[in-house]
């Protein structure tokens, strides 16, 4: 394993979603300061992160490294603490689904698993749409 590449991969993630509607805000610092994953597998400072080319990157190399490395109960804290990024600002956009759905596939985490995940969260299904909207029907 390159361990190197694995924290790469999981700050990418929380860095993209994190700057998915601008600018790292001080709710999402608060959360990716608290991050237990993060703790563990953090590379530099997630602010400088270069997240160009991300969707390339999780699907062709990142999300393998993450899905062969993390154990399922780290897979769900990982997609756990993303959801609680996106909603952090209390503001859910289907686009951050759209992104959220690409890692959580790229890593072979279910999409019913993550809709259980974004459920505890308390974001209500009138509020999911896009990607996991299917799964509230």
């Amino acid at each position: 394993m390159n361990k190197e590449l694995l924290n790469k991969a999981i700050t990418s993630c929380f860095a993209k979603i994190a700057r998915v509607d601008g600018n790292i805000g001080n709710e999402e610092l608060d959360i990716i300061n608290s991050s237990e994953i993060l703790k563990k597998y953090k590379s530099g400072n997630i602010e400088s992160i270069d997240t160009s080319d991300f969707f390339n990157k999780i699907q062709n190399q990142y999300g393998e490294i993450i899905k062969n490395n993390l154990e399922e109960e780290e897979k769900e804290t990982f997609i756990s603490e993303l959801v609680s990024l996106i909603k952090s600002d209390n503001e859910v956009h289907d686009h951050e689904f759209f992104l959220l759905g690409h890692v959580a596939n790229s890593i072979g985490y279910s999409p019913e698993k993550v809709a259980e995940i974004i459920q505890s969260k308390g974001i209500s299904s009138s509020k999911s749409t896009g990607w996991f909207s299917w799964l509230f029907r």
